[in-house]
Parts: structure tokens; C-alpha cells; sequence
């Protein structure tokens, strides 16, 4: 029972850790990340050996198009309500993310974080919950795990009620995502993340860089 509360809250730890205490993006990145691939590599997750059909390329792509557009379109939107231009350059020059790393870290957000966050979370994690509970119940299990670290990265650069409503977002993300693992399979799960992660990086670079 240790054991995997470790599993389900080391994330939450190294995140709160590296970017709360001490403010450094990079260090998060490695702590995170690495993490998430020591466990998968342990317990041999670290396979693609599943086939992308059609149909999961066909629904991850449209989900992911979906998440893109309801990124950049609410952005566009409610352009300098959701957040403070200057505020958030402030928190993420604190943190670190900006000059020649901010490419880096574009770079594993939109190429390696899905890899490794959907194989540790719908894959390592909901397999293990789902011989407790059922589909539906380890979903919500693993998005709400999900969706804790993120709230230590929303918090700092979105104004409330926006803050909350990104939360919201996060975690029903994490259900669409598990869904789509269930019943497409993994890899539709992270061409949508990635998508969606590519969004991201579009409104970091329209608005903030």
C-alpha cells in the first residue's frame, strides 16, 4: 500500500519540489521525468509494441485537434483575462523557463512527456487500480493523481476562475485519455497529448515569448 502511494503521489512531490521550493524548471524536468521512466523501465512499460490502428490514430488525432482548439480558441478569446502577459513571464523566468531551454523543454513536452505520462498513468497505473475497481472508477483514480501536480503549475500563472476551470480541464482530459486507452488503445492517447501539448506551446509563443 506504501508502495503505490509513492506511485501516485512521487509525481505531485517532484513537481511541488522543483518548481515551488526551488523554483527551477530544469531540475523539475529531471526529477519528473525521470521518475516516471525509472518506474516504467523497471517494470518493463516501456513498450511500443501495440499497433496503431486506424481508428485509434483516426480518434487520437481528432481529440487531440479538439483539445488544440479549445486551448488556443478559449485563449484567443479571453485574451488577457485568463492570465497577465507580464505575470507569467515573471513566474516562468523564476522558474527558469526561458532563453535557449525554453526549445529544449518544448521539445520533451510535446515528444516525451505524453510517451511518459500516458504509459505511467493509463497504462502502469489504471492496470494496477483496475483490479480493485472498475474502468470508470480507476479512471477517475489516475486523472485526479493526474491532475494534482498540475494544479502546483496553474495556480502561479492563471487568474482565478480560470485557474479552476483549466483544473477541470486537466482532469476531464485525463478521463477523455483513459477512455481512449480503454477503448483504442495507448498510443491514440498520445498523439492526443501531444497535440494538446503542442497547443501549449503555440499560446506560449504567441502571448508570452
Amino acid at each position: 500500500m506504501i508502495k503505490f502511494l509513492f506511485l501516485l503521489f512521487m509525481p505531485t512531490i517532484f513537481v511541488f519540489f522543483g518548481l515551488w521550493l526551488i523554483q527551477n524548471v530544469l531540475v523539475t524536468f529531471v526529477c519528473f521525468y525521470g521518475w516516471m521512466f525509472m518506474i516504467l523501465y523497471a517494470n518493463n512499460k516501456i513498450s511500443f509494441k501495440v499497433a496503431l490502428t486506424k481508428k485509434s490514430l483516426y480518434v487520437g488525432t481528432l481529440s487531440g485537434v479538439l483539445c488544440a482548439a479549445a486551448i488556443i480558441g478559449s485563449s484567443l478569446l479571453f485574451s488577457g483575462k485568463i492570465f497577465h502577459v507580464e505575470d507569467m513571464q515573471a513566474v516562468l523566468q523564476i522558474w527558469g523557463f526561458s532563453g535557449w531551454k525554453v526549445t529544449v523543454l518544448a521539445v520533451i513536452l510535446i515528444f516525451i512527456n505524453p510517451v511518459l505520462e500516458e504509459m505511467y498513468w493509463r497504462v502502469y497505473i489504471q492496470n494496477k487500480v483496475k483490479k480493485h475497481v472498475s474502468v470508470l472508477a480507476s479512471s477517475a483514480v489516475t486523472s485526479s493523481f493526474y491532475t494534482l501536480y498540475h494544479v502546483f503549475i496553474i495556480l502561479p500563472v492563471f487568474v482565478f476562475p480560470f485557474n479552476v476551470i483549466s483544473v477541470i480541464g486537466v482532469f476531464s482530459a485525463g478521463m477523455m485519455w483513459a477512455y481512449i486507452r480503454e477503448r483504442y488503445g495507448i498510443k491514440g492517447a498520445i498523439i492526443s497529448h501531444a497535440l494538446a501539448d503542442a497547443a501549449i506551446m503555440i499560446i506560449y509563443g504567441l502571448y508570452v515569448r
